[in-house]
């Protein structure tokens, strides 16, 4: 949809929203068997047919001009700040200044090549960073000038970096991985957040920082202008640009609206050439057209909850930076794929901080609240907004008492985000908050079901099943994949993904278990597991919901190599919403005999019966959860997985186990039933 089709449409538009709310997945009804159309349009060069050349030349605002938010020198508005968040976060700068600044060693940089480390070097780099943003925010809260000297030590340490990037995103230069060429900067993830940082402290405390020497504020315009703003203009290689002809082996992930988010406001802000400025800003429209144009035309996001917050938030603050620049002038923000893309996150929350997890994602998520809050405010969907408040309430900078303390002490958010958080504080906190559990949702591009026994609770089962393909951005080989909750408690888990090293980009990522379909709760067939790539994928899905039950069914054979010799396995995914239980059934038609197995992952502890599994929560009080199953005989096998990854421990312990239902011997053709259903039993804390 263009611009010209958006603007005659529109009013059409705005009374539709509700309808095509609803029709999103949200209570979508299908009859068995039938695969219902997306009924969403999605856009097509959205921003660059709505923020043209000629509409741009007239309506963006002239350089130096922009004012989104108050500067230092307008102290009402930061005083205005809730006494607490200014208390909160003076006190964390003034931790920082008297830990001082570390520095960035070269061999540490090195440890991604030596060695695959590259958490080590991050931690050192992110941290410098985070610790500037603190005390640019505390000096904007504050207004004293206490904290301009170490903001100028901090800026003046930035500018003399090397390289702004991460050890691991070095391969888009020449030179390749080891240590950064000088000569050749490259734009990825970090460097354009550096860039947005420095942006936003020269727009904040320019006068400050004149104050100090003039040679500051020219400095940061010199090394944006180096690093970032002349390779945007000059190169349109980078991969993530979507602007080459070079073919796509996934589709534009998180790194086009993240990075280009950054890149506008470092060129609305510092660039002082008014053509060179509009220039860019018309790019930067066509980049993220390319990311919009391939998204999913049902409004999912293929790289899960956890990169919502740098996917679709950043192509909200692309946008709202665009509506700020140019006046409010456009109405973009009534499309209504522009709501259904913010409304995945409420679509694939389980309870509490849990998310529906799939490829390089883990159990917990942490969107982003004050910018969810905003997202739905300007969109008009009270939901979301309501769902950003709540959030915001646990852990944002607009939270109260720890969880404020907890968001000062780990918050590392962009000044882009972190300024309007405290700036809105006393809005969001008076905003109505709630935590939205939806019943059903259902995407039919992407092929994602979520399910839950009743709307707004988190009481019985929960199951969300993900029939893709194994070609996706952060993908791991789990078609078929399916998650189950009990009383908002995990039963059947995606493990997730252990920390990035070099192997986990690399030719070899299909060899670390965790990206495996063995160790997802799949079967495998003749000791053959699931191969990536996009066309080992699930067919002939189908799905239907109502008031009794949610059910989808698709064919995994494709998601399998030749050599596994499948015809056709059927797997059907039912919640039964009037007996409790979800159900798995198995239909399968092989070429040859051979032994099966089933995975199922849990962090519960397992107890083999009779007749049956009893999964036990391993910390915490709650309900057992049972699972039993009917067909030709399978011989259960429990494995004990230890965890040593700190980022896995976090989320199920120090370890989780692994299901194998074994058939007794081959097998070619049959179906398979097993039920999971809560035991009538609680296991005490």
């Amino acid at each position: 949809m263009n611009r010209r089709d958006f603007v005659a449409g529109s009013v059409a538009l705005a009374g539709q929203r509700k309808l095509l709310r609803a029709m999103n997945g949200l209570a979508l009804e299908a009859a068995a068997g039938a695969l219902p159309d997306s009924p969403l349009v999605a856009p097509h060069d959205l921003l660059s047919t709505t923020y043209t050349e000629s509409f741009l030349a007239s309506k963006l605002v002239a350089p130096g001009a922009w004012h989104p938010y108050p500067k230092w020198s307008e102290r009402e508005a930061w005083e205005g700040v809730p006494s607490d968040i200014r208390t909160a976060v003076v006190e964390r700068a003034e931790a920082d200044q008297k830990a001082g600044w570390k520095a960035l060693l070269a061999t540490k940089f090195l440890e991604f090549k030596r060695n695959g480390n590259r958490s080590h070097f991050e931690s050192d780099s992110f941290g410098r960073r985070a610790m500037l943003q603190h005390l640019v925010l505390a000096e904007c809260l504050e207004g004293k000038g206490r904290f301009v000297d170490d903001i100028v030590n901090g800026i003046w340490l930035v500018c003399e970096e090397t390289f702004w990037g991460a050890p691991a995103h070095l391969g888009a230069q020449k030179a390749d991985v080891g240590l950064p060429d000088v000569t050749e900067p490259i734009i990825e993830l970090f460097s354009a957040e550096t860039a947005q940082m420095l942006a936003w402290t020269s727009y904040m405390l320019a006068a400050q920082l004149n104050e100090v020497s003039p040679l500051v504020n020219q400095r940061i315009k010199i090394e944006t202008e180096r690093r970032m703003l002349k390779p945007a203009r000059e190169r349109n290689d980078f991969t993530w640009m979507g602007l080459s002809d070079h073919k796509q082996e996934h589709r534009l992930n998180n790194w086009n609206p993240w990075i280009n988010s950054n890149l506008l406001v470092t060129n609305l802000i510092l660039e002082d050439d008014a053509k060179l400025r509009l220039d860019e800003t018309t790019r930067i429209m066509r980049s993220v057209d390319a990311y919009l144009n391939d998204y999913w035309p049902d409004a999912a996001e293929e790289e899960g909850p956890g990169y919502y917050s740098r996917s679709v938030l950043s192509l909200f603050e692309v946008l709202w930076t665009m509506e700020s620049a140019t006046g409010n002038a456009t109405g973009i923000f009534a499309n209504p794929f522009l709501d259904a893309m913010g409304r995945f996150i409420l679509n694939v929350h389980i309870a509490g901080d849990d998310y529906v997890a799939y490829g390089d994602e883990h159990r917990k998520a942490a969107p982003s609240g004050d910018v969810l809050y905003r997202f739905g405010k300007t969109v008009h969907d009270d939901e979301l907004a309501a769902f950003g408040a709540f959030y915001a309430a646990k852990t944002g900078l607009n939270a109260e008492g720890p969880g404020l303390e907890r968001a000062v002490n780990e918050n590392s958010e962009s000044l882009s985000r972190s300024i309007p958080a405290v700036l809105e504080a006393s809005e969001i906190r008076s905003a109505r908050k709630e935590d939205v559990l939806v019943r059903d949702a259902w995407y039919p591009d992407f092929g994602l079901m979520t399910a839950r026994e009743k709307a707004s609770s988190t009481d019985g089962m929960y199951v969300a099943v993900l029939a893709a393909n194994n070609g996706r951005s952060h993908s791991h080989n789990d078609v078929g994949n399916f998650v189950i909750y009990l009383d908002g408690q995990p039963v059947a888990i995606d493990v997730g993904v252990e920390a990035y090293t070099a192997k986990t980009f690399s030719k070899d990522r299909y060899s670390i278990w965790t990206m495996q379909s063995a160790y997802h709760n799949l079967p495998t067939v003749g000791g053959v597991m699931e191969h990536n790539g996009v066309e080992y994928e699930a067919t002939d899905r189908k799905y239907a919901t109502s008031d009794k039950e949610a059910v989808v069914s698709f064919d995994i054979a494709a998601a399998y190599p030749k050599e596994a010799g499948i015809k056709k396995w059927i797997r059907t995914v039912r919640l039964d919403r009037t007996r409790d239980v979800v159900v798995i059934a198995e239909e399968f038609d092989l070429e040859r005999s051979v032994p099966l197995s089933f995975s199922i992952m849990t962090p519960r502890t397992v107890a083999v019966e009779s007749r049956g599994i009893t999964l036990k929560l391993a910390e915490g009080s709650g309900r057992d959860c049972r699972l039993t199953w009917q067909g030709e005989q399978l011989e259960p096998k429990i494995e004990t997985i230890p965890l040593s990854d700190a980022g896995l421990r976090e989320s199920w312990g120090n370890q989780i186990y692994r299901i194998l239902l074994n058939t007794e011997g081959p097998v070619q053709s049959g179906t398979f039933t097993y039920t999971f259903e809560p035991a009538g039993q609680t296991t005490a804390a």
